[in-house]
């Protein structure tokens, strides 16, 4: 055997034994990394990489644009609003009075296009005096709406005529500047969007607006809350006479939520609430800014409406808070843009999941449904999600992906 051939053989011995070793090693442990991805990979549990979810298709997407020159056009948008009070009911078995702009909570949105002439006939029909503002928007000091510094207020029985140019577009709302703690709480407000003369690059599928407002139920219809140790629903902060709270079932309030109109066979989804008769009177200024109800667009968790979406949309939702509260606005399974602020496009928006709210402020933000499911978008100060100390409730609705 010559020294070439001896060489050899042992080359290939101690590959054998290296191997062996190896397999030692790993027996009864941890695969390599690489070998955990191919075993896993088989088991279908990780994504293929053109699956993997990024925000490389967010990021991409155009700002909003802002236009520099604005036009007359010389048509006029004529709207016609009429304060009074009424019966509102902010969740299944929960109604109180409420002040309305014809009869709904949030009035009925105003929405013109920059160069607009926007032009609001408003009839006080309610038992004391109000008047209207444009949170906002730049309008002519006689008609901002604050009495007794630009105007006199509308007083029972009035009619009063707001007109102005749409001089900026974005999102806004139109709120009582007059007793306003009372009357803001009580329902006295509504969106208002302008939509640009150049709508630019940025194209959205769907679009929804949401208006946070925060509400005060007392106890019994005289405005005090039961005390005492027989009281059952001693400890919570409001909310009629009825059995201990306790936690709702979720996937039966999701349900609910996802229908398209709430099950009267079963009212509440599932959730323990006050009975019907609740809260005669409404309003911080009955228990000093103590909210337990909080809603969107004038209803709570699970009466909230769903956000629908189909896969590979982009979905612009308008954010406005009129209520006394701070909002943190969190999306789960997705991240959003923030694309304006105050009706003011941002030249390099911000992605985020969560995005804070504060009294008087609106944003824009868009996300792309890219990934589906039954998801939620609520308020991470988790008192805002409950109705009357029971959660989930509140400052929440369902992202429901459609065919």
């Amino acid at each position: 055997m010559n020294k070439r051939t001896i060489s050899l053989l042992l080359t290939m011995s101690l590959t054998l034994l290296a191997g062996c070793a190896s397999s030692a090693e790993n027996n009864g442990s941890e695969p390599p990394a690489d070998s955990a991805q191919t075993v896993q990979a088989e088991t279908g549990s990780v994504a293929k990489p053109e699956e993997i979810l990024t925000t490389k298709k967010l990021r991409n997407l155009a700002p909003l644009s802002e236009t520099d020159v604005i036009r007359p056009t010389n048509k006029v948008r004529e709207f016609k609003l009429e304060a009074r009070e009424g019966r509102w009911q902010l969740v299944s078995g929960v109604e109180t009075n409420a002040y309305t702009f014809n009869g709904t909570v949030p009035g009925p949105t105003i929405r013109a296009k920059e160069g607009d002439t926007i032009r609001v006939i408003v009839k006080n029909s309610l038992p004391q005096e109000t008047a209207i503002h444009w949170h906002g928007l730049h309008v002519p000091n006689r008609m901002d709406g604050v009495p007794s510094f630009t105007q006199n207020a509308i007083k029972p029985g009035e009619t009063f005529t707001y007109e102005f140019t749409a001089n900026h577009a974005g999102t806004y709302m139109y709120h009582s500047h007059f007793n306003s703690i009372e009357q803001i709480d009580k329902g006295l407000y509504g969106l208002l969007i302008i939509d640009p003369q150049n709508a630019g690059t940025l194209k959205h599928d769907r679009e929804y607006a949401m208006i946070f407002g925060g509400w005060n139920i007392p106890d019994e219809p005289g405005g005090q809350p039961q005390t005492g140790q027989n009281d059952p629903m001693a400890g919570m902060s409001k909310g009629t006479s009825g059995p201990l709270k306790q936690k709702a079932d979720i996937r039966s309030l999701m349900k609910h939520g996802m229908q398209d109109k709430p099950d009267s066979s079963t009212g509440n989804g599932g959730m323990q609430m006050p009975p019907s008769g609740t809260g005669s009177e409404a309003g911080s200024s009955v228990m000093g800014m103590d909210y337990n109800y909080w809603t969107i667009n004038g209803k709570s968790f699970p009466d909230t409406d769903p956000l629908e979406v189909k896969y590979g949309e982009t979905v612009r939702i308008r954010l406005t808070n009129v209520s006394n509260g701070i909002h943190p606005m969190h999306m789960h399974g997705h991240d959003f843009r923030i694309i304006a602020k105050d009706g003011h496009p941002l030249a390099a928006p911000q992605i985020v999941n969560t995005v804070t709210v504060n009294p008087g402020e609106t944003y824009d933000i868009d996300f792309i449904a890219d990934n589906p499911g039954e998801w939620v978008f609520h308020c991470h100060e988790l008192h805002h999600t409950t109705n009357a100390d029971v959660e989930p409730g509140g400052l929440m609705v369902l992202i429901k992906y459609v065919k």
